[in-house]
């Protein structure tokens, strides 16, 4: 009997203990699966940022717009590079999991714009036209864009496999450790039945409180698997919005491209052509036609102006600053030189006060912010009334703040929030209602602030807050 019950109690041992190894085993390998999963999505993310408008293809054509700038070339070749290794270990990550994966859209792709970059410089300086080079380089890169996408998509979707079969394992080998377990405590609670009566009131005591350890292990397990759901979820919805921000800054890069290229060229020709035509037909045309083609020419720089104003924007948005201590008194002295003829044509009082704060900021972005204030006032200033400009600066311990403040035609307070739009104009002065936009754009970056006071027919007094507690960076 001793050496039954002997028996007995090391099965239940040794099946409690391969209960508690499946469960260790299959801890380590969800984790060794989440963190294969992570590496392949942190490969496909740094994948199309090497290859998309943020990357290959971004300086690709910025080198090819200003072949001057051979950065853009050298970056290019590193994206290249770059891409090729990611390429290259998706491949082998790809090939563990679904047992074989090649990518060879992406890989002609990456190969096609090599060859551009290598033959682009021979061919600039051959003076190639800009018509005939951009036939060169053309290149059909949606192919490879979608075979990304499924390659993202099936990894994704063998990942996801892979985890339920690993949870479907653990749970079945788990289930029938644990009925052997209790097949063998049963059986054993049977000998101790026979052995003394009151063995069984124990053994049932015991039985019971296994019962309700199962209930909680299979709660607990619920638990896990909800978290673990929850987790997969959160990722799903990081993995769409990485996609959604990537879109963006694509449709940013398009945006920049047609401006610079596509809208201003064909502009400047029409202003070009519309003015040799005002010339060439100057002693024909009667005054209705001399005053239509006038208004071709001022609507065309209007639009150049605006077109302008839209490309700086778009500039600002992406582009990465660096801070410095900004001398104030120094900027001003220098937008003052840039506003020296409006500032004697319009006879205007500017009053700067002394001991100006240092600022933490871009400087030439904060050199924009002022020039776009100041050139504010002047344009909505009342011409029967001498303009009277103070600028002053105010300190707390988070932010230091510079107020520009005119005696202008002012603001009603129910268009303060709308003035900082964009295209949005509360007059018809001249102006393309970009200017406000820039400067709230700018402290953006800054993680500053822009705020307006103001009174319609008492002026206006802009300021804008800038950080302190930020780093900077001495260039």
């Amino acid at each position: 009997m001793k050496i039954k019950n002997i028996l007995l109690t090391t099965l239940l041992l040794f099946f409690f203990t391969l209960e508690v190894f499946i469960t260790f085993d299959f801890i380590a390998q969800e984790k060794a699966l989440e963190k294969t999963r992570s590496k392949v999505y942190q490969t496909i993310i740094q994948l199309q940022n090497q290859i998309g408008y943020v990357g290959l293809i971004h300086n690709f054509k910025n080198y090819m717009l200003r072949p001057s700038k051979t950065d853009y070339r050298d970056k290019a070749l590193k994206n290249f590079s770059q891409a090729s290794k990611q390429v290259n270990t998706l491949e082998i990550l790809g090939t563990n999991i679904l047992g074989k994966l090649e990518m060879p859209q992406t890989k002609s792709m990456l190969l096609a714009y090599k060859s551009r970059l290598d033959t682009l410089p021979g061919l600039i300086k051959k003076n190639v036209s800009a018509r005939e080079l951009d036939k060169y380089v053309q290149y059909n890169d949606i192919p490879s864009r979608d075979e990304i996408e499924a390659v993202s998509s099936q990894l994704s979707q063998a990942l996801n496999e892979k985890s339920l079969n690993l949870l479907d394992n653990s749970t079945r080998n788990g289930f029938i450790v644990l009925v052997a377990l209790m097949a063998t405590l049963m059986i054993l609670v049977h000998f101790w039945l026979k052995a003394q009566q009151a063995a069984l009131i124990k053994s049932n005591a015991l039985n019971t409180k296994l019962k309700n350890n199962k209930t909680d292990i299979e709660r607990s397990q619920k638990i896990l698997l909800n978290a673990m759901q929850d987790i997969e979820n959160e990722k799903q919805a990081a993995s769409q919005l990485n996609e959604q921000l990537l879109n963006k800054n694509k449709e940013m890069e398009q945006f920049i491209y047609t401006v610079s290229h596509d809208l201003k060229s064909p502009l400047v020709t029409i202003g070009g052509f519309t003015n040799n035509l005002a010339t060439e037909l100057s002693e024909q045309l009667t005054e209705k036609q001399h005053y239509r083609f006038s208004r071709i020419i001022e609507n065309v720089n209007n639009m150049e102006t605006l077109l302008g104003d839209l490309l700086e924007l778009s500039k600002i948005v992406q582009q990465a600053i660096t801070l410095n201590d900004v001398d104030v008194k120094k900027v001003l002295n220098e937008q003052f030189l840039v506003l020296e003829k409006t500032i004697i044509e319009s006879k205007a009082v500017i009053n700067v006060a002394d001991n100006l704060h240092t600022i933490k900021a871009n400087y030439r972005l904060f050199s924009e912010v002022i020039l776009n204030l100041l050139s504010n006032a002047f344009k909505y200033r009342i011409p029967a009334k001498q303009l009277v400009i103070d600028i002053y600066t105010t300190q707390t311990e988070a932010t230091t703040t510079l107020h520009i403040k005119d005696n202008g035609i002012g603001i009603d307070a129910k268009y303060h929030d709308l003035v900082f739009g964009i295209f949005e104009r509360l007059s018809t002065k001249e102006g393309t209602g970009v200017g406000l936009t820039i400067v709230r754009t700018i402290m953006d970056k800054h993680k500053g602030k822009v705020s307006l006071e103001s009174t319609l027919g008492e002026g206006c007094c802009f300021s804008v807050a800038f950080p302190n507690n930020v780093e900077v960076h001495e260039s």
